[in-house]
């Protein structure tokens, strides 16, 4: 959904379903229902605030910001999800980490079979040990993948974009919580059979034909906080 551009005083949005929303509708099974939906300001730029100050930060980012067509690729759409907490006087939100045997990056190679598989263990945490604010703690997360060269072993995707290929997977979080209050998981992540040569030379790193990096993106399904892990593949 986005706003159109217009020259009069009326607000007149644009909204599209999106790629699966559309395969759904389409099967015409009398199911296809809009229960919720989720607003963004990816388009905001804060630091105007920062600059100018609240008053006329605010002024130039109401009156000058250029506002996103809808998408109908929900792999590129609402990046930073609004939040609505029952607390309004929480100023600090937690974070997501994934790590693999303390660093947060996966480090992959197709040849090394104790290197073909990784561990990833996902806790969301609160600066300064602080507890997680009520409202702000995720019951599942979904992770997106570049199919083409890592999968979630054991695991059924349930939507995968036919040109990029990034598969989607649901994960449902422990039913305890840490020590901040926030929610723990782990998965697994291996590199997907058919990675060979031919696909080294297609996607390799640029001037490291032996090496292909990605990306693997980590969203609390209920809060939309996201983070980003870089995977990298060798072929040896």
């Amino acid at each position: 959904m986005g706003f159109l551009d217009h020259s009069t005083n009326n607000i007149i949005l644009d909204a599209v379903l999106t790629d699966a929303g559309r395969r759904q509708l389409a099967a015409n099974r009398g199911d296809f229902r809009i229960a919720y939906f989720s607003l963004a300001d990816d388009e905001v730029d804060y630091g105007l605030i920062l600059k100018f100050g609240r008053a006329i930060g605010k002024e130039k980012i109401s009156k000058n910001t250029p506002i996103f067509e809808a998408q109908t690729n929900a792999q590129i759409a609402l990046k930073n999800r609004l939040l609505s907490l029952p607390d309004p006087t929480v100023s600090r939100l937690p974070q997501i980490s994934a790590t693999v045997l303390g660093t947060e990056s996966i480090s992959l190679s197709r040849l090394t079979a104790s290197r073909q598989r990784a561990s990833v263990t996902l806790t969301q945490t609160m600066e300064g040990g602080r507890r997680i604010p009520d409202g702000a703690v995720d019951s599942s997360f979904t992770v997106i993948v570049p199919d083409r060269f890592v999968k979630l072993p054991n695991r059924n995707f349930f939507a995968i974009d036919e040109i990029s290929r990034m598969a989607s997977y649901t994960l449902v979080a422990g039913g305890s919580r840490n020590a901040s209050g926030g929610a723990d998981t782990n998965f697994e992540v291996r590199i997907s059979t058919g990675l060979d040569d031919e696909m080294f030379d297609g996607f390799g790193d640029q001037g490291n034909k032996s090496q292909i990096s990605s990306v693997i993106t980590i969203i609390g399904n209920q809060t939309g906080f996201r983070k980003d892990v870089q995977v990298t593949i060798t072929k040896t």
